[in-house]
């Protein structure tokens, strides 16, 4: 999933990049509920491309996320928020370390998941900035989030279930 969300990237960068020469010279840069553009701005690199740069630096410090929580599981555990902390704390750091791996997991499905949304912003405000489409989509956006809420359950489900087994382990073996 990891190399996904950097492929993923890649699609929002050639997209952005083939329709820049087609962009008039005024194009939308937002969008109201109804995907209505309500907001425009004179055609500039720094205008069109600042969504695929933002889309960059989140998806570097996405990345850097987890190798950061495991360093942080190691050395200072106190500061990962993890469900039943008190428990979580008293478990050796390997049974900490294999409590993550699912939520690493929930969380780069959340990272593929943003650049997708992110790919369908850049291709449909192409499509609507060149007259191909009137307004943008919304239903895509609302399955989005929705998408978003049922993967965060997940991983909140996903982490109290790891933590709750590494602590029957380590109390079975106590």
């Amino acid at each position: 999933m990891h190399g996904a969300s950097w492929l993923v990237l890649v699609g929002i960068w050639l997209s952005a990049i083939e329709a820049w020469p087609t962009l008039p010279a005024k194009f939308p840069i937002h969008f109201d509920f109804a995907g209505r553009p309500d907001s425009f701005v004179d055609k500039s690199v720094a205008a069109w491309f600042l969504l695929p740069v933002f889309a960059t630096v989140m998806n570097v410090g996405l990345s850097f996320l987890t190798p950061m929580i495991q360093w942080m599981a190691l050395k200072h555990p106190e500061l990962v928020n993890m469900p039943r902390k008190e428990q979580w704390l008293k478990l050796d750091s390997q049974a900490r370390q294999r409590t993550l791996k699912p939520v690493f997991g929930a969380m780069r499905v959340l990272q593929f998941m943003v650049m997708a949304q992110f790919l369908f912003i850049v291709v449909s405000s192409a499509k609507v900035a060149s007259g191909q489409w009137s307004v943008l989509p919304t239903w895509p956006m609302y399955l989005f989030l929705a998408a978003l809420g049922a993967s965060v359950g997940w991983l909140l489900l996903r982490s109290v279930t790891a933590v709750k087994k590494e602590v029957k382990v380590f109390t079975d073996r106590s």
